[in-house]
Formats: structure tokens, C-alpha cells, sequence
């Protein structure tokens, strides 16, 4: 993996997104045609690409986001997104903010079981549980007709991460190089400057920048997570590890199905002690330990020097910090160079429909409506032209009103992605080049089934957050607190566990060969 410096700058305030690309250039196979990926029947109610809404029944479906919800979106989810999507899918739309604390569990899970009809944003590992559970709608029937816009303009593989038993649980959404998620570390390259540095290539340079900064600024914290197994695996190991979900891991520099289980491997004992490391150093403040939230606050307002890194992440979300920090630069380094980027695919995120929910398929397409085309993405992603944003005579976007509408980064689709005019054309290059080199991972579209081991895995769940946790995170010393740990991991199933994966990820590897 080479070293990336290619993110010039948190740019302000106006800084976000998306070039003036349009769509065209995605040669991605539109998956509603394929007889194995979403399947075949189209519903004598569904609209096709361009047809008005005024046909269907009334609907009113309710959206989950995450996050705070800013006044400007509470204005156009009232006028402008309300007009749109009544005219398009004659739906009427409740969008529902939650806590990012609610995401993958809490209300959300509350919501799930009590039978709400809704639709919200979904990871595999999640979709996994809640499909075993009878929580989603089998969306299948109503991917060729209902999405079939944003099929040609989302990857075939994206819909293939989706999918358990050839059945589409989820629908993704956006198109954006994603490879290398939080492999590389994003520094605040303002104070990295500051203090008299110009670049991080290793762990200790990192550690430099942190204990000259510190010396400078000791009210600023270090790293804003409590997760770095990515950014410093060229320190720990040298495996190319990807990780399948919090207890198993996937050496992709190895042609073959074996999985590793993480907390047993000799890999996990050298990075819990690294971790540590920050714990006692400061880099990792202490209140982490019971204050997780706090870093991302601080992180929004300035109060971080670094934080893991994506390819969109020195511009995602930049009217936060810069509105904080005006002079705030950010860049993107790997830790550490010859290792392929991993790539799970291109998709920003997928949105399942409860199971409760009276008319899935209007769901899919208010889904299709949000990658559909040019104008409508414009309206969700930035607002109204001449009064949320302005277009120059090269499709360079200037904002006027930087509240955040529907989250930039669930929308990101390189078809209709803009840049800010003061973005340079090589950052725009770089972003768009970013997946260049990249492999997909050896497991990706595999999701496992945790029938045969529900009972162990929601054991194992709790061993992972009283005792793997904290010694992942740093909070704790590997060598005193493993040993109970390991002993509470096998009485939970470990090995039971393992194997099943195992088998059944060797089951699938078989047949994608």
C-alpha cells in the first residue's frame, strides 16, 4: 500500500463534496437484470424510472437518519423534499433523527420488535441478526422495477453484500472509493505543521507529532477513537488483516479460507499492548474509558489531533470542524507502504425496510429516488439552487446555508458527487484515483449465519464488551487482564464459534473459486 498525502485540506466550511461528474461513466451491470442478485418479478405497482407518482396509492413511510438534524433540514423535509416525493413515488415522508448511540441496537432494535413500520440504514454483520430474527422485509421482489435507476448507478456488488440466500434484505446506496477504511490516519496537518513536521510515514512519527503538539497545545487530545487495529497493523503484524466482524479476521496476502480468530492470535496480544501504550502516554485520553462519545465531540469541535482516516474523510462532514477551526487542514498517511488497499465495495451504506412495513416496495422507491439523477440528487445533498448553493459554469458547488440535509456521506455517488470551486483538480484527481491498486476482500459478500451459534454468539458479545474491549482499547494491561478474559471466551463458545465460521466461510469460498 503506498502512502497517500493526497488530501490538501479541510477546505472551510463550503468545502463539501462532489464533483460535477454525471452519470455515464458507471459501466456497473444494473443487478435488477441479473436472474441470481435481485431477482426478476416486477409488481404491477411499481413506477419505472420517470414515471410520476400520481398513479400509486397515497403512501407515508417513515426514514430513520442518524445524527442531529439541522433547522434547514426540518424546513425542506416540510416544503421541497415533501413536494418532490409526493410528485415522484406520491409517498409522504417522516424523517426520524436518532443518536448515532441508537445505530445497530437500542431504538432501533426497540423500533424492530415492537413492529414500527420504517426503514433506516444497515451494515452486514447487523442485517445478519435481524434477519435471523424475522425483522426485515425481503426486498427481492421490487429491486428491477423500483430501483432500477439507482441499480445502474450503485455497483452489482454492493447489492451482493446484501444478500443472504440469494434474497435482497437491503438496498445500498452511493458509489465512492472505499478502500482502506480507517487504514490510513487523517492528521490535522495545520498542527503537524505547527510543529515543525511535515508529514507521518510510521508509528513513531505519529507519536512525535503527538508529544510536539502536546507540548504546544496540552489541552488537545490525541486520537479521537479507541479503535487504531487498521492504521497501526504495520506495526503489529505482517498480515494484510481485514476484519469479518469483532472476533474474526481474514489475512488477505493469503490465497486460502482460513479465518483467524482475532483475540486468540499473537497479532491481538502486540496491538492490545501498543494500544495500551496511548492509554498510559495521554494519546488516548483517559475518560475514553467511560466516555467513548466525548472524542467524536471533540474531534467536531478542533479538540483532536488525529483521528482514522478514509478517502472522503478530509472533506465529509467539514462544515463541523472548520466551523470550529477555520484554519483546520487535514491529510490522509498510511503508517506503512506494500500492502494492497482492501476494499469491501463502493457503497456509502444500505437501507433495510422493518418488517412490519405496509408497502415495502415504495420504500425501495423512495430509495431509488436518492440516486435516481442529477436533479434529485442536488435537491437531498445540498438543498436549492440560489438559496442553499450555487453552481458556477463547471458544476463547482459554493454553499450558501451549510446545514447538513440527508448525510452527505450516505449519499456519496461518484455520478453525481460535487466539489466545492475551491477544491484544486488534483484533489479531485487523487479522491477519484483512490481505489486504483485496491483488491476486494476475499470475503466480501459473505454473511454469516449465526443460527447454529446464537446462543454462544450473544455470550461471546458480552465477553467482547466487559473484558475484550477494554484491553483492545488500551483502558487495560493485556498481560494482566487477558487470561480471565480468554477464560470467559472459552466458557462463552469460542471454539464452537470459530469452527461454524469456519465452516461455513470455507463452504462459500469453495464456490466463489
Amino acid at each position: 500500500m503506498t502512502k497517500k498525502k493526497g488530501w490538501l485540506s479541510l477546505l472551510l466550511a463550503t468545502v463539501f463534496l462532489v464533483s460535477g461528474c454525471s452519470q455515464g461513466n458507471n459501466e456497473s451491470a444494473n443487478p435488477g437484470n441479473t436472474d441470481n442478485s435481485n431477482g426478476g418479478t416486477t409488481p404491477a405497482t411499481a413506477a419505472g424510472s420517470g414515471t410520476e407518482g400520481t398513479a400509486l396509492a397515497p403512501a407515508k413511510l417513515k426514514i430513520v437518519l442518524y445524527g442531529d438534524e439541522s433547522n434547514r433540514m426540518k424546513e425542506l423535509a416540510k416544503t421541497e423534499f415533501y413536494d418532490v416525493i409526493k410528485k415522484e413515488i406520491n409517498a409522504e415522508v417522516e424523517f426520524q433523527f436518532l443518536p448515532w448511540t441508537e445505530y445497530g441496537g437500542g431504538k432501533t432494535d426497540l423500533m424492530l420488535s415492537t413492529g414500527e413500520d420504517f426503514a433506516t440504514y444497515t451494515d452486514a454483520n447487523y442485517m445478519v441478526k435481524s434477519v435471523a430474527k424475522g425483522l426485515y422485509t425481503d426486498l427481492t421482489p421490487y429491486i428491477s422495477a423500483a430501483a432500477a435507476d439507482l441499480s445502474a448507478a450503485v455497483d452489482e456488488a454492493s447489492f451482493r453484500a446484501f444478500q443472504l440466500e440469494g434474497k435482497q434484505y437491503a438496498v445500498p446506496v452511493g458509489n465512492k472509493p472505499n478502500s482502506a477504511e480507517f487504514y490510513s490516519v487523517l492528521v490535522r496537518q495545520d498542527l503537524l505543521e505547527e510543529a515543525g513536521m511535515t508529514q507521518v510515514s510510521s508509528l513513531a512519527e505519529l507519536e512525535q507529532f503527538y508529544d510536539k503538539v502536546h507540548a504546544l497545545h496540552p489541552e488537545l487530545i490525541g486520537y479521537a477513537n479507541t479503535d487504531a487495529r487498521r492504521m497501526l497493523q504495520y506495526d503489529f503484524t505482517d498480515k494484510n488483516l481485514y476484519w469479518q466482524n469483532d472476533f474474526i479476521a481474514l489475512d488477505e496476502s493469503a490465497k486460502d479460507d482460513q479465518i483467524i480468530s482475532w483475540f486468540e492470535s499473537p497479532e491481538f496480544k502486540t496491538y492490545a499492548g501498543l494500544m495500551h501504550g496511548w492509554y498510559e502516554k495521554g494519546i488516548i485520553p483517559k475518560y475514553a474509558a467511560t466516555n467513548v462519545p466525548q472524542l467524536q465531540s471533540d474531534w467536531n469541535s478542533g479538540k483532536a489531533m488525529f483521528w482514522a482516516g478514509t478517502a472522503a474523510r478530509p472533506f465529509e462532514g467539514a462544515a463541523t470542524i472548520s466551523q470550529a477551526v477555520p484554519e483546520a487542514k487535514l491529510v490522509n498517511y498510511f503508517l506503512g507502504t506494500g500492502r494492497p488497499k482492501i476494499s469491501r465495495g463502493t457503497y456509502s451504506t444500505a437501507f433495510f425496510v422493518s418488517a412490519a412495513a405496509k408497502d415495502p416496495e415504495r420504500y425501495v422507491m423512495f430509495f431509488n429516488l436518492l440516486q435516481k439523477n442529477q436533479e434529485l440528487y442536488d435537491l437531498f445533498a445540498y438543498g436549492i439552487e440560489g438559496t442553499d448553493y450555487t453552481l458556477d459554469a463547471n458544476g463547482r458547488l459554493t454553499k450558501i446555508n451549510t446545514d447538513s440535509l440527508i448525510p452527505d456521506w450516505l449519499l456519496m455517488n461518484k455520478n453525481f458527487m460535487r466539489f466545492d470551486n475551491t477544491v484544486p483538480d488534483d484533489f479531485i484527481a487523487d479522491y477519484k484515483a483512490w481505489d486504483d491498486g485496491a483488491i476486494i476482500s476475499k470475503g466480501a459478500g459473505f454473511n454469516f449465519d449465526n443460527t447454529p451459534v446464537k446462543n454462544e454468539e450473544t455470550k461471546l458479545n458480552g465477553v467482547f464488551t466487559e473484558y475484550l474491549a477494554p484491553i483492545g482499547s488500551g483502558f487495560s494491561d493485556y498481560d494482566s487482564a487477558f487470561p480471565k478474559a480468554l477464560e470467559r471466551l472459552k466458557a462463552a463458545g469460542i471454539d464452537k464459534y470459530i469452527a461454524e465460521y469456519q465452516k461455513q466461510f470455507s463452504e462459500w469460498y469453495a464456490k466463489q473459486q
